[in-house]
């Protein structure tokens, strides 16, 4: 009998509209052609039914409509599970065999992984099908989890472009209602973190309002309670017990929070009066008081109080200025930690990016990744290493122009394809790169990049190795040698960046290497300072590494990368090391 998923477990409504979108459009062109297969899509699946904004090889009348019901749906069940379903004869499938696709969309053989979401939610998945029985190959599957991964980075990128945008129109809106406050919509441009919110609303509060304490209280993970940022804005009198509130409890910030409306105490005695548990026998009497919700859309974020020495009253525009002041904060704490998730969410991509590297017989390898200084900490670096299929391994090391969440997004195109590239044609390192090129102009990728690329063999009969490479704009691979002077390995000509001219000629370059000698690749962010000689620097590592000849590659990476680069770099730094061990 075929399993019924419930409707709660696919997403409430469809990402995108039924309709082609040219980004995913090609991924389903990449996956058609280099997996021989006759149909291809980027499916996003909802309560609704299935669209498919990316497809290759649809019947004409579904292509025209870019929508199917959750009846003919297998990519359902890679939403509901989370997880890839691979079918090599769905008719032999309890789950799917009564499935009317296969009778009426001749759905055979399915292979699809899971596409996510900037919410880190399952929408959909990039699928491959063939009409006849198929065995998915692990070469296959590995393409396909790769353009599903960069896919999913197209999707994560859309969804912080629109909160970007809906984050953009709530300022525009809360800086019309509150024009009397420019210069503290000024005061909160820059703010990055939570504790720099903090500190300008106080800031603000007293230069501005007059306001001789403030304090932010945020909505707690559970949404049980509340908590003081910092009790160090406060008054003396404030008791330092009341940090945290019970969003149940009979207090002001408790009250505010349930309610999301704004209260105003002329006074101590008036605040006392209307809540009796805030009443402190022994203290001096305190001034006006205001507690306002921070509030973004209809999402409560914290709370926001303001105390002044002495009584005052809140006329109506006097109110408004308060609360201005509060929606001002709310947008800049909504999208400090928008920022602290984004880092998160965009350094987990990365990590994703930059997979595990492999462990040949022959050799030893080890990278290192440091990301710049900059609020995503993600860019267009990258590393890989792959065994390929004639017993060599793949080197990589290239740098996209830029240091963001699309950098990296397009990194993450170029990187699977490039390795798609070398273990579908193992022959030279040109040839990737050319191959390379001529992807980045054919899909429209719009990308400009410097990449190295080699591939190390070894020799039975000598116990030698040859590392055969090419590079495109990118800075020149480094011999460390044990005991002996390193070099750099310098080609007679730099080969054009990729993106600039896929016609351009590509050369590759040879060099022995022996037991115990290490080869380096590294990005420009390693050698690169401003105010100081690329030659010095690039000198200056040629000789770090052979002080630390005698290291490990994985050792010897960090050691050059923490050595070399003070503090937080400007830009990205990768480093790749493979060390030639002795016959075994």
């Amino acid at each position: 009998m075929t399993q019924l998923y419930p409707a709660s477990l696919l997403p409430g409504s469809a990402l995108l509209p039924a309709r082609r979108d040219e980004s995913f459009e090609r991924f389903a062109r990449v996956a058609q052609r280099h997996l021989g297969v006759p149909v291809a899509l980027v499916s996003l699946v909802s309560q609704e039914g299935q669209v498919y904004p990316g497809a290759a090889g649809l019947p004409p009348d579904i292509d025209e409509s870019r929508h199917t019901p959750l009846t003919h749906s297998f990519c359902k069940y890679v939403v509901a599970d989370r997880s890839p379903l691979i079918v090599d004869d769905a008719r032999r499938v309890a789950l799917l065999r009564d499935n009317p696709a296969i009778p009426e969309l001749d759905v055979i053989a399915y292979a699809g992984y899971p596409l996510l979401d900037d919410t880190n939610a399952v929408v959909g998945s990039m699928c491959v099908i063939d009409h006849v029985p198929r065995r998915w190959t692990a070469d296959e599957l590995a393409l396909l989890e790769d353009l599903a991964a960069a896919c999913s980075s197209e999707l994560r990128l859309r969804g912080e472009r629109e909160r970007a945008r809906r984050s953009q129109q709530q300022a525009t809106l809360a800086y019309r209602q509150a024009g009397l406050l420019l210069l503290v919509s000024d005061a909160f441009q820059d703010v990055l973190t939570v504790d720099d919110v903090a500190a300008t609303s106080a800031r603000v509060a007293d230069t501005g309002l007059g306001a001789t304490m403030s304090g932010i209280a945020l909505l707690d993970a559970d949404g049980r309670g509340l908590t003081y940022t910092t009790i160090e804005r406060f008054t003396d009198g404030f008791d330092p017990r009341w940090q945290h509130a019970r969003i149940d409890e009979d207090r002001p910030v408790a009250h505010v929070a349930r309610t999301h409306e704004p209260l105003f105490f002329r006074d101590n005695a008036d605040l006392v009066a209307q809540f009796p548990s805030m009443a402190r026998p022994g203290t001096r009497e305190a001034g006006a008081s205001a507690v306002l919700p921070l509030v973004s859309g209809q999402e409560l974020l914290g709370v926001l109080t303001l105390g002044w020495r002495l009584p005052r009253e809140f006329d109506e525009g006097n109110r408004t200025i308060k609360n201005a002041l509060a929606a001002y904060t709310a947008q800049a704490l909504q999208r400090a930690q928008l920022l602290e998730q984004r880092r998160d969410v965009a350094r987990t991509l990365q990590d994703a990016m930059l997979t595990a590297l492999p462990e040949p017989p022959h050799l030893r390898l080890g990278a290192h990744y440091l990301p710049a200084g900059r609020a995503d900490r993600v860019g267009g670096d990258w590393y890989d290493a792959i065994e390929l299929p004639d017993g060599g391994v793949a080197l990589m090391v290239g740098d996209v122009t830029g240091h963001d969440m699309d950098a990296a997004a397009r990194m993450g195109q170029l990187r699977s394809t490039l390795r798609a590239f070398a273990w579908d044609h193992p022959d030279t390192p040109s040839s990737w790169l050319t191959r390379l090129d001529r992807a980045i102009e054919g899909l429209g990728l719009g990308t400009i990049a410097t990449a190295l690329v080699g591939r190390i063999d070894p020799d039975p009969a000598t116990g030698a190795h040859r590392f055969t490479w090419s590079s495109a704009g990118h800075p020149a691979p480094v011999l460390v040698r044990p005991g002996l002077q390193s070099v750099a390995l310098r080609a007679p000509q730099n080969d054009l960046l990729l993106g600039v001219d896929p016609r351009t000629t590509r050369h590759d370059h040879s060099d022995e290497l022996r037991p115990g000698e290490t080869l380096l690749l590294h990005t420009d962010g390693l050698i690169e300072r401003r105010g100081t000689s690329l030659r010095d620097e690039a000198s200056a590592l040629v000789d770090a590494a052979g002080r630390l000849a005698h290291l490990e590659p994985a050792a010897l990476v960090t050691a050059l990368a923490h050595g070399l680069v003070a503090g937080q770099p400007a830009d990205d730094v990768v480093l790749l090391a493979a060390q030639v061990v002795g016959r075994r």
